[in-house]
């Protein structure tokens, strides 16, 4: 008796008895390039209808650990960009800032912008260095700006994709994923770049944050919650700050802390007699101290130091020419990753083919007539409408 566990065709056809193959899953690599040829058939439509295009995240080609393949890295980030056609729009990063401008291999003819690599046992980062990135934000006035980046968090797969900056303080910057889904990833992303700009040794900046997600939460608990009115005989002002699950309640001159769920809050914001459900679901709750600043507003913990929440600054169009050019090599660059490439109809490769004989004791299925004539095949849809649905399909999970 054989112990080979292939399975056999069944008998009765006409290769019956013999071992028939299995089906295996397409390559990951395979799988990988036609994903990446996908996302870049998207990116090329966008850019050829000469309409805003949002930032999106790609796949890198290589880790951000090595200086390998500069610019295809360069590029892939240049077609992941945010265009805009009307008014201003904001700065990218050039890719040739360099204190001498020396000829190089940048799309202006200089040398190119000098990236560093900073991380950490959770990521690894390459982006323009820390020295080029304050220079570009300090010759310019410190505007709202976006950056490019690499990045690889642990047990996942490299993408490029970009940050947005703004300076805010001395030692303080807003930053900001974009084209991703945000959540947990992303905000580890936003929250490594700004550890970097804000660290005074930045090779070993990230060595220094051993949780991204936790810095994060506490940074963004330092800027509080807004307080808004509700209808109420006495209570004036709530407000509820996910970083602390922390609810405010102002009532006259006097501002209360209680730590509740989201949904309580809720509850009472949304309530037509707030006071009577404060009542009933929170007031029984633990106390804590907090504060209402006097300059932003906004309500935080006394148990933090408070930091006014300043954001990103408008659009100011500076860099155009950069911008331009980015734009004509993306749309270039895109061409040609995605030659023969519909962007919506073949947003899936096709499945392995599997063993369909059947087995030796199958029947044939009986067809059941019904006059009627059979259903036409759903064609796969086109157009503006279409390739808007399948935006978010990149070939990689995002930031």
């Amino acid at each position: 008796m054989s112990n080979d566990p292939t399975p056999r065709q069944p008998k009765g056809i006409p290769v019956g008895g013999q071992y028939a193959a299995y089906a295996h899953a397409e390559p990951g690599a395979v799988l990988a390039v036609a994903r990446h040829r996908q996302a870049m058939a998207v990116r090329r439509e966008l850019l050829r209808a000469q309409g805003f295009v949002p930032a999106a995240t790609m796949q890198a080609m290589n880790a951000p650990t090595t200086t390998e393949h500069r610019e295809e890295w360069w590029n892939r980030n240049f077609v992941a960009a945010e265009y805009r056609t009307e008014g201003k729009s904001y700065p990218q990063m050039p890719d040739d800032n360099t204190p001498h401008m020396h000829s190089g291999q940048a799309m202006s003819g200089k040398r190119r912008t000098h990236r560093m690599n900073y991380g950490n046992k959770d990521i690894q980062l390459r982006m323009p260095s820390a020295t080029a990135i304050r220079r570009f934000s300090g010759d310019n006035g410190n505007p709202t700006f976006d950056v490019p980046v690499s990045v690889c968090l642990k047990g996942g797969a490299p993408v490029q994709g970009w940050v947005r900056v703004t300076k805010t303080g001395p030692h303080t910057w807003e930053t900001t994923t974009l084209g991703g889904n945000g959540g947990p990833a992303g905000e580890q992303v936003a929250e490594a770049v700004a550890a970097v700009l804000e660290s005074r040794r930045v090779t070993t900046a990230l060595a220094r944050v051993p949780d991204l997600l936790k810095a994060r939460k506490e940074r963004e608990a330092a800027k509080g919650a807004a307080l808004s009115p509700v209808s109420s005989s006495w209570i004036d002002e709530v407000g509820f700050d996910e970083n602390t699950n922390t609810m405010a309640t102002r009532i006259g001159d006097k501002l209360y802390g209680h730590k509740v769920s989201k949904q309580f809050f809720d509850a009472v914001k949304s309530s037509e007699r707030p006071g009577q459900v404060f009542n009933k679901l929170v007031r029984a709750h633990q106390r804590t101290s907090v504060e209402q600043c006097g300059k932003c507003r906004n309500f935080f913990s006394s148990l933090v130091s408070h930091t006014c929440p300043s954001g990103h600054k408008p659009e100011s169009g500076i860099g155009l020419a950069h911008v331009e050019r980015a734009r004509k090599r993306a749309e270039a660059v895109a061409t040609s990753r995605s030659h023969g490439v519909n962007p919506v109809s073949n947003v899936v490769p096709a499945p392995a083919p599997v063993n369909t004989a059947p087995s030796r004791s199958a029947q044939p299925v009986p067809v059941k007539k019904t006059g009627f004539p059979a259903p036409r095949r759903q064609q796969p849809a086109t157009g503006p409408a279409a390739l808007a649905a399948h935006l978010k399909s990149a070939d990689a999970e995002g930031f």
